[in-house]
């Protein structure tokens, strides 16, 4: 029996799994893993630096608890699991978690560098190819039409103005504090080129700021 359940879970490599908080019992972060990638997130070793979950878990560490992590489901195809994961995150409403994006399918190769030996080896295969006008028609038709991955999927308008959103807020989450306090001195007469001084500010950032049209204001319209 026990070699069956081993069996039956290498099969079963992947899972949706979503963290919830103990103090609530709320789901706030929905995910789709394989190995230990579930309990990762409590570590600060997932590699997605999403401020808003580790601020919460980091919540939870100062207050001596952990994230209640909670395997959803199995499946032995990973698209299968990612088709789950975004009707689960649908199901609860991303506005109700931590998750930043919908619909995000890693992996990504942003910011991602190829090792030397990627490299030589990349260099290898294409050794000898000649650069014909019909190798790059060929090439051009193979990513076209009903070849390309994102060939009918037509992007949802709200939902797209939403992960713009959800970025700026992942981008200025950092400077939350400062740019907060640049905007109460402005406001109190002081000027941007002395709040630029005072707290080391980019003169630019801080007329923007002042001015109500810093991207943070989008990001954090409660502030405007």
């Amino acid at each position: 029996m026990y070699v069956k359940y081993i069996l039956i879970n290498n099969y079963m490599k992947y899972y949706v799994y979503q963290l919830i908080d103990p103090r609530s019992n709320t789901v706030f972060y929905v995910g789709k893993g394989t190995g230990n990638r579930a309990y990762s997130h409590n570590e600060f070793k997932d590699g997605n630096n999403n401020y808003y979950k580790d601020s919460i878990i980091k919540e939870l560490h100062q207050q001596g608890l952990t994230p209640i992590v909670e395997i959803v489901e199995r499946f032995a195809n990973e698209q299968d699991a990612y088709d789950y994961e975004d009707k689960l995150i649908e199901s609860i409403g991303i506005d109700n978690l931590t998750n930043i994006t919908e619909g995000a399918r890693p992996p990504t190769k942003q910011g991602w560098k190829p090792s030397a030996e990627t490299l030589a080896k990349r260099s290898a295969s294409l050794k000898g190819i000649e650069r014909t006008d019909e190798w790059r028609a060929n090439l051009s038709k193979s990513k076209s039409g009903a070849n390309n991955p994102r060939y009918g999927i037509k992007e949802d308008a709200e939902l797209t103005e939403r992960r713009r959103i959800a970025q700026l807020r992942t981008k200025n989450a950092p400077n939350y504090d400062l740019y907060k306090k640049a905007i109460a001195l402005m406001d109190n007469s002081q000027s941007a080129d002395a709040v630029s001084k005072e707290l080391g500010v980019g003169r630019g950032v801080c007329f923007k700021l002042k001015n109500r049209t810093h991207g943070f204001f989008q990001a954090f319209p409660e502030l405007i």
